[in-house]
C-alpha cells in the first residue's frame, strides 16, 4: 500500500509538471495561460457596446420620467430632480463616445451601401449651441448666444414644436442655420432648457439659473414644456435605435460580426484612438482653453456642458469609455481585449499602453475631482503654456495615450494613421 501511494504521488507530480511545461510553451504573452483570439476581442467589444448603449437608454428613460413629472407639475423641486437625473444619465452616455469614428451606425448615415447607418451622433450630442435658436437669452449675450431673439423656436408661435420640426434642417424658412451652432436637439439643447444660460463669471462657480417659472407663468411656458418633452423623446428614440442595431441579430451587430477580423479590430480601436487623441483632447479641452467665447471672453461658452457646469464629468466619462475599449471592460463585464492581443505579441509595448492609460486616467481625474470648476480652470491656462496646468496636463496625457494606442495597433498589424 505504501509503495502504491508513492507511485501515485509520483504520477500526479509528473502530470502537474507536464501541464505547467505545456502552459509555458503556449504562453506568448505576459503571464496569461490561454491565448486570446481576435474573434474573442471582437465579440467582447460588441457585447460592451450593446450593454453600454442599453445602460444609457435605461438612464435616459429614468430621466424622461422626471421630465414628464416636471412638465406636468412644474415646481422647483421637480426641476431639480430633472436636473439631477440628466446629470446621472450623462455618465453612462459619456462612455459610449468611444464607439464613434468606428465606421459604425452612430456616425454613418444610411445609404444604399450602408443601409444599417443611423448617423444620429450629432442629433444627440452636438455642441456648442446658439441658445437663442431655441429660447430667449439675456440682453447683452447675443455675441455668443446668437441673435434669433423673438424668432427662436419657442418664441415664434408659427413654428410647430414636434420631432419633425426639430430634426428638419430647413427650420426658419429654408435657412438651415445662421451657423453650425444653431442646434435644436440632443443633450445640450435639453441641458439649456433645464439650466438656462450660465451668465455668471467662472470664478463664481455657478451653473445656469433658469427659474422653474419659465414653465409656469413666463411667456410661452406651454411651448417650453412641449419642447422639453419632444427633445427628450427624440433622445430616447435615438438611443433605442442604437440598442436595437447592436442587439444580437440587429442590423449592425450582424454586419460587424461578419467583418474581416482585422477590419473589425481596426474599427473598434480607432474609436478609442480618435477620442483620446483628437475629439476629447483637442475639441473638448484645448478648444475651450483657447476660446474667448462667453462672459468676459472666458471661453466657457465652448465647454462641453456649459449650462450645468458638468464638463469635468464629461471628460472623465469619455476617458473611461476609451479605457473600456482598450481593456475590454464595462461595469461587471471583463472580457478579451485589444490590450490582451498586444500583450501576447509584445509585452513591453503592452506595458507602455497600460502605463499611458493609467497616466491619462490620473490626469483626467485631477480635472474631474478638482476643487475648482472646469470653466474657471480654463481661464488660468493656455494651450501654449510652457508649464502646463492641470487641464493641459490631461491633454498631454490623453494624446500620449493615443500615441501608444496607435503603436500598439501596429504591433498586431493594424495601422491607425
Amino acid at each position: 500500500m505504501k509503495k502504491l501511494g508513492k507511485l501515485t504521488l509520483l504520477l500526479m507530480l509528473s502530470l502537474i509538471l507536464f501541464n505547467c511545461s505545456n502552459d509555458d510553451d503556449n504562453n506568448t504573452g505576459g503571464g496569461d495561460t490561454t491565448a486570446v483570439t481576435k474573434r474573442q476581442v471582437i465579440d467582447a467589444y460588441a457585447n460592451i457596446v450593446f450593454e453600454n448603449y442599453s445602460k444609457a437608454l435605461t438612464d435616459a428613460r429614468a430621466f424622461q420620467t422626471t421630465v414628464t413629472t416636471f412638465t406636468n407639475t412644474p415646481t422647483e423641486a421637480n426641476l431639480t430632480a430633472a436636473k439631477n437625473a440628466w446629470l446621472f444619465a450623462r455618465e453612462s452616455y459619456g462612455t459610449t463616445e468611444a464607439f464613434r469614428e468606428c465606421n459604425g451606425p452612430v456616425d454613418t448615415d444610411q445609404s444604399a451601401s450602408t443601409p444599417w447607418g443611423i448617423g444620429n451622433e450629432g442629433q444627440m450630442n452636438a455642441w456648442p449651441i446658439d441658445e437663442s435658436y431655441i429660447d430667449y437669452v439675456a440682453a447683452g449675450t447675443e455675441s455668443h448666444a446668437g441673435t434669433y431673439g423673438a424668432g427662436s423656436i419657442i418664441n415664434d408661435t408659427s413654428i410647430t414644436i414636434d420631432i419633425a420640426t426639430l430634426t428638419d434642417p430647413n427650420t426658419f424658412g429654408g435657412n438651415e442655420s445662421q451657423n453650425d451652432k444653431s442646434i435644436s436637439t440632443g443633450w445640450h439643447a435639453i441641458e439649456f432648457l433645464l439650466w438656462g444660460q450660465d451668465n455668471s463669471a467662472p470664478a463664481d462657480d455657478m451653473t445656469g439659473q433658469r427659474p422653474f417659472t419659465d414653465y409656469t407663468t413666463a411667456t410661452n411656458a406651454d411651448r417650453r414644456r412641449q419642447y422639453l418633452n419632444v427633445a427628450t423623446q427624440l433622445l430616447i428614440d435615438d438611443l433605442q435605435s442604437l440598442v436595437d442595431t447592436w442587439n444580437t441579430g440587429g442590423a449592425y451587430a450582424t454586419v460587424f460580426a461578419n467583418l474581416d477580423e482585422d477590419v473589425a479590430l481596426r474599427q473598434l480601436i480607432n474609436g478609442a484612438f480618435f477620442i483620446a487623441g483628437d475629439e476629447l483632447s483637442s475639441e473638448r479641452i484645448i478648444a475651450p482653453v483657447d476660446s474667448t467665447d462667453g462672459i468676459n471672453g472666458s471661453g466657457q461658452e465652448d465647454e462641453h456642458s456649459c449650462f450645468s457646469d458638468n464638463t469635468h464629468r464629461d471628460i472623465f466619462a469619455n476617458t473611461q469609455g476609451v479605457y473600456n475599449v482598450v481593456f475590454g471592460e464595462y461595469g461587471t463585464i471583463s472580457g478579451a481585449s485589444f490590450y490582451d492581443l498586444v500583450k501576447q505579441v509584445d509585452a513591453a509595448q503592452a506595458q507602455r499602453l497600460k502605463d499611458a492609460a493609467d497616466e491619462a486616467m490620473l490626469k483626467v481625474n485631477a480635472v474631474a475631482n478638482n476643487a475648482q470648476p472646469f470653466d474657471f480652470l480654463i481661464t488660468q491656462e493656455s494651450s501654449t503654456d510652457t508649464n502646463l496646468g492641470v487641464v493641459m496636463q490631461s491633454v498631454k496625457a490623453l494624446q500620449d495615450w493615443a500615441d501608444e494606442i496607435s503603436a500598439s495597433a501596429n504591433v498586431i498589424g493594424i495601422n491607425l494613421q
